[in-house]
Parts: C-alpha cells; sequence; structure tokens
C-alpha cells in the first residue's frame, strides 16, 4: 500500500463503496484493506473514519493531493517490490487484478483511475484503441439476436476479435465448457460483405474494431458454405486442425451457445 495525504472525488462516497469500517484507526484501516481481495484503496477522513473501495464496483476514480493539516489520508493497493524504494514521483501506481495491470495516471496533483465495468477484460490493441470483452453464455441462434443481447445488456457491442490475446482469452472460456459440442462456440462480430465466399472480407459493425485480413486466415477455419448452405459469420469455437475460429451460418444456428460482448475504454 502507498499512503498519500489526500482527497477522493466524489460526490458521495455510499454511491461507489462497498462497506465503510467507521471508528478503524488509520493503520488497521490501510492494513484491513491490503488485507481484503476487492480492496484497491483505503481512504481516511480524520483518524477513525475509513472507507474501503472495491475494484468490481467502479469504473474511474480521481485521487487530488491535499495538505497535511486537512487530515485526509488515501492508501492505494499497488505491488513494489521490496528491494526497491522509488522517489515518489516516480513510482508507478498500478492496480494488478488478475491478468490486468491498469495503471493510475498522474497529472499534476491529480491521480486518475480508469477501468472496464466490473470484471470485463481489458485489452490494449496495437493502434492504441482500449477494449473490454466479456462473453455471455446463453443459446442465441443468430448474429442478429447476438448483436441485440448485447444491446440489451447495457447499450454494449457484439464485439470484433483483432488481436490473438483477445482471442485466446475467449477460446479458454470456450473450451470451458467440456461438456459443449465440438462445434459450438460464442458469436463474435463479423459478416461476409460477398455471401457463400470463401474469403476475409468480413463487415465488422461494433465501431471500433479494423478488419485484419490476414488475422481470419491465420486463425479461422473457412469454407463460405457447407452443404450449399452460406456460412458468413463467424464464431470462436474449437474448430478442426487446431483453428479458434470458424464461419457459420447467421441464421437458424443452434451452435451458437454464446456472444462476446464489448466496448471502447474513452
Amino acid at each position: 500500500m502507498m499512503k498519500i495525504f489526500g482527497q477522493v472525488l466524489t460526490t458521495d462516497l455510499k454511491e461507489v463503496l462497498d462497506s465503510e469500517g467507521n471508528g478503524v484507526p488509520v493503520f488497521e484501516c490501510i492494513e484491513e484493506c491490503f488485507q481484503i481481495p476487492w480492496c484497491f484503496l483505503a481512504y481516511m477522513i480524520g483518524e477513525r473514519q475509513c472507507y474501503f473501495f472495491n475494484f468490481g464496483l467502479i469504473e474511474n476514480l480521481t485521487v487530488v493531493e491535499t495538505k497535511t493539516e486537512e487530515g485526509l489520508i488515501v492508501a492505494f493497493r499497488t505491488d513494489l517490490l521490496l528491494d526497491q524504494c522509488p522517489a515518489y514521483d516516480n513510482i508507478d501506481l498500478v492496480v494488478t487484478h488478475g491478468p490486468d495491470d491498469i495503471p493510475w495516471t498522474k497529472t499534476g496533483n491529480e491521480f486518475k483511475f480508469k477501468k472496464c465495468v466490473g470484471y470485463w477484460r481489458m485489452f490494449k490493441r496495437e493502434n492504441g484503441v482500449v477494449v473490454c470483452i466479456q462473453f455471455f453464455k446463453e443459446d442465441t441462434n443468430s448474429l442478429e439476436g447476438a448483436i441485440q443481447r448485447c444491446h440489451e445488456r447495457g447499450g454494449y457491442q457484439l464485439t470484433g476479435v483483432q488481436s490473438k490475446k483477445e482471442l485466446q482469452w475467449i477460446f479458454d472460456a470456450r473450451i470451458s465448457f467440456y461438456t459443449w459440442d465440438k462445434n459450438t462456440g460464442f458469436w463474435i462480430n463479423a459478416r461476409r460483405q460477398n455471401t457463400g465466399v470463401n474469403d476475409t472480407h468480413f463487415n465488422i459493425t461494433d465501431g471500433y474494431t479494423i478488419l485484419d485480413q490476414d488475422f481470419y486466415r491465420e486463425f479461422a477455419d473457412l469454407s463460405g458454405t457447407n452443404a450449399g448452405i452460406p456460412e458468413d459469420c463467424l464464431m470462436v469455437s474449437n474448430a478442426s486442425r487446431g483453428f479458434q475460429m470458424i464461419d457459420v451460418p447467421c441464421d437458424n444456428n443452434s451452435y451458437g451457445k454464446g456472444y462476446v460482448c464489448g466496448y471502447p475504454l474513452d
């Protein structure tokens, strides 16, 4: 934990806190936060008013440095090596939660933190766009149905996939459902521009994924048609020959067992 004199800028602490530990001395407040897996920041107002912030409930937060006499203390949960003692201005504050490392950005006397909603996964793409994605296990028999379900869940997009890391994370989730038929999978955002053609000219409509045809050539098992039925859409699936995506019919598809929603983190 790294402790500073500072204030959490929020108009209503009750809205963003998971719990509070009023009556806890400062050193106990910090130690208790450190022992709680979900606590990533402790905030102390005065000597005995202590608040804990839950990683899963907060998407963005701002902390501003204050003067000692104001009696406000903020303790950041971060990873610092025991054999290092960097100067205050050189400390890189990072919240590590699972596979994600999410930095606090310091500008002047302010620290800003921004992450995905809940426990969605964050991926930074080569073009600098940061996306948040999450899979949902739910029978969905069409691409349009998957698009609609993502929208109904909070205005999210059925996401396209643009990196090996994103694809591997979705694929690992898919194969964890080991009782599923081999051909089943998660819908992702992609539909061929020309129906029934074995190519990689896909339309992706999420607004933040750029078509990379080489990516689909490398990781997707593509055919264009099967028994005369066009297969113009894509699923992340345990496909043949080691592929992790497969083209499938866009409608009346009983193999759609879930979908992957996403949004760009602005």
